[in-house]
């Protein structure tokens, strides 16, 4: 599909929109997902290529489920092309509706025409092409690390610090897992999508205990809205942590609070937000038995069911069986322990362990950064938006460089990622001082920081959160 100009005098008979027709959709949505209900006749517009679609029909079919509400009424060009093949367009075609009027079309310019040659550059270059042999590696080191935890219980499997030191480890495999599935998942390592998702469904579901499609609809849409309130699920995370006063405002102000479900009553919301710094590394404990418990829910009968439009994932066979059989190998090593309460410190040490390796990553990504509201996402570019809420995490020496790397599984490189979600992880140090460059020339925030400082900064932006919920008591 070409991009036209879409005027009526050059092309008699097709329909054209003013940008601000289309943003009246989206305030459409935003008033459903408070709980206003809307008609049936109205439609869900999407810009790409200053062309529209009404993607009302297509949303329970949508392969990608939730993100694609993400962008209902704005202009999705950069976040359709970070995601889709070039397949894709014909399925696209079928939800054409018309053109955006001459006046109105947007052309690229400045960082985003940048970054989209960038793209064009990397991919002669060959950087979306993934090296197999490194891809090789990743997975059987991955495996090896299961293969000694499960070793250290056969032989140590009686003593509690023989125990311990398999739960150390296997919630290390379990937090490497979570990286090369989500390379997997991205569709970074083959040309072949299919062959990714089998391979993100043997890491993501049978290694792990995650379900791919619950990753999917989560994650995609992190990346289609990172730190934007209301819409990110990584940050919908209030009361339990609270990441800006935007979320104040949905727990406390009397005419949110309704619209927003809250399981605690206030008083105790208020503590938990004043004390969130020191429940911070507690809850990061439990991370991971949460979203084992979110894969389970989700991949129940009518666990696809989305808020709006049943715009979530479909399951299939092949995950659920997947996620069945990771229980059924832990369950089985626990065969190798030489009693239940063993078997409980097992259990209870891996899953907070391997809840800790994997939040401090996560919260390093974007947590303290900036959150936008709906205003500021309308007026930010795709690309910006990418770089502003991101954090890169570096060391100060080479050593500490690939030890950084090989810890978060390449997403310490967490903004060049979000430009390239499809890039394989191994180019993404090539790219960052490019990026980085990029950036200052345009006068866009590019931060950088290392681990350690890095996460005093997602304490300080807890503090500051629950500082200002003092202040309103």
């Amino acid at each position: 599909m070409s991009p036209r100009s879409g005027t009526d005098q050059d092309f008699e008979g097709i329909r054209t929109f003013r940008r601000d027709d289309v943003i009246k959709s989206r305030q459409i949505i935003q008033r459903s997902i408070n709980g206003t209900k809307y008609s049936k006749d109205q439609p869900w517009y999407i810009i790409i290529d200053n062309k529209v679609y009404d993607i009302k029909e297509f949303v329970p079919d949508h392969p990608g489920g939730a993100p694609i509400l993400t962008h209902i009424g704005k202009d999705a060009t950069d976040v359709f092309y970070s995601f889709h093949p070039e397949s894709t367009h014909d399925l696209l075609a079928n939800y054409y509706v018309g053109d955006i009027v001459y006046e109105d079309i947007i052309s690229p310019k400045g960082f985003t025409k940048k970054i989209r040659e960038l793209k064009v550059k990397f991919t002669k270059l060959g950087y979306f092409k993934s090296s197999k042999i490194y891809y090789l590696y990743k997975s059987i080191s991955t495996i090896i690390i299961w293969f000694i935890s499960v070793m250290i219980l056969t032989s140590f499997g009686n003593s509690l610090l023989g125990v311990l030191t398999a739960a150390a480890v296997m919630a290390l495999f379990w937090q490497q897992c979570g990286w090369i599935s989500h390379d997997y998942l991205h569709h970074q390592v083959f040309e072949n999508r299919r062959y990714n998702d089998w391979f993100g469904c043997f890491f993501g579901a049978v290694c792990q205990g995650f379900d791919p499609c619950w990753w999917k609809n989560k994650h995609n849409t992190h990346h289609a809205a990172p730190n934007v309130h209301g819409q990110d699920p990584d940050i919908d995370t209030h009361p339990i942590l609270s990441w800006s006063e935007h979320a104040l405002t949905d727990l406390f102000d009397p005419e949110l609070a309704r619209e927003h479900a809250n399981a605690f009553p206030q008083w105790l919301t208020r503590i938990m937000v004043n004390n969130q710094t020191i429940n911070y590394f507690p809850i990061l404990a439990f991370a991971r038995l949460s979203w084992c418990a979110q894969s389970i829910l989700y991949i129940l009968p009518n666990g696809q069911t989305g808020s709006i439009g049943d715009a979530r994932m479909p399951v299939t066979l092949l995950e659920q069986i997947c996620l069945a059989l990771h229980y059924v190998w832990l369950f089985y090593i626990f065969s190798f322990i030489g009693s239940w309460i063993l078997v409980f410190v097992f259990v209870i040490s891996s899953q907070a362990m391997c809840g800790l390796l994997l939040a401090l990553c996560f919260s390093l990504n974007h947590n303290g950064m900036k959150v936008l509201n709906e205003e500021e996402t309308m007026n930010t570019d795709f690309y910006v938006e990418q770089v502003i809420t991101g954090r890169d995490v570096t060391a100060n020496s080479l050593m500490g460089c690939w030890f950084v790397e090989w810890f978060t599984g390449g997403l310490n490189y967490q903004i060049e990622h979000h430009i390239f979600p499809t890039m394989p992880r191994h180019y993404y140090h090539k790219i960052a001082p490019i990026i980085e460059s990029l950036c200052a020339e345009y006068n866009v925030h590019y931060h950088k920081t290392t681990f350690i400082d890095g996460t005093l900064e997602v304490f300080n932006r807890l503090g500051q959160v629950s500082h200002a919920n003092k202040k309103m008591n």
